[in-house]
């Protein structure tokens, strides 16, 4: 396999669950930002909007109204492990392709944060709280917008864990 840095930033980057309480700089939160920015939209209409909480006290607000909305969640765990940063992505309700067009975001923003040495970690398992009316409001949303998707951020507080096998048998070509 030919290699360049793109791809071996690809093939390197993982999902981190453990994190360091320190906050990011300022100045990587901006890159990561940008790069999610510049990710494919449908149509190039760019519909999404990026949500930065530092707040640990309405992350666990979040977590508290996402069980509120019927998720479950192992005793003490978290599902943002502790990420001193998480991005909420939301896209207009209307949107045809707006789950696609935060999906893209959501990667860029990954690799843009990887490629700083900082862990990330695409989480949807908090949507309930996320789309819970008050925290809504909390998050000072653009009218008509949901949240989608999340991404906790930070850096990690251990090793990366190694890749799981990947199948083989997931590609076909039609000649």
């Amino acid at each position: 396999m030919i290699l360049n840095h793109a791809i071996e930033s690809i093939l390197s980057r993982r999902s981190v669950r453990a994190y360091r309480p320190d906050q990011i700089a300022e100045e990587e939160l901006t890159d990561i930002l940008q790069a999610a920015k510049f990710a494919p939209s449908a149509m190039g209409l760019q519909g999404r909007h990026f949500t930065v909480i530092q707040d640990q006290q309405l992350l666990a607000d979040i977590v508290d109204a996402a069980v509120k909305n019927g998720a479950s969640f192992l005793p003490g765990h978290s599902p943002f492990y502790q990420a001193p940063a998480v991005i909420v992505l939301s896209v207009p309700e209307s949107a045809k392709y707006g789950r696609e067009d935060a999906a893209c975001a959501i990667m860029n923003l990954m690799l843009a944060a990887h490629a700083y040495g900082l862990g990330s970690c695409y989480i949807c398992c908090a949507l309930p709280g996320l789309r819970d009316e008050t925290i809504m409001k909390r998050m000072n949303l653009p009218d008509g917008y949901v949240p989608c998707g999340c991404v906790a951020v930070g850096y990690p507080d251990g090793p990366a864990p190694q890749p799981k096998e990947r199948r083989t048998d997931d590609v076909n070509y039609i000649r």
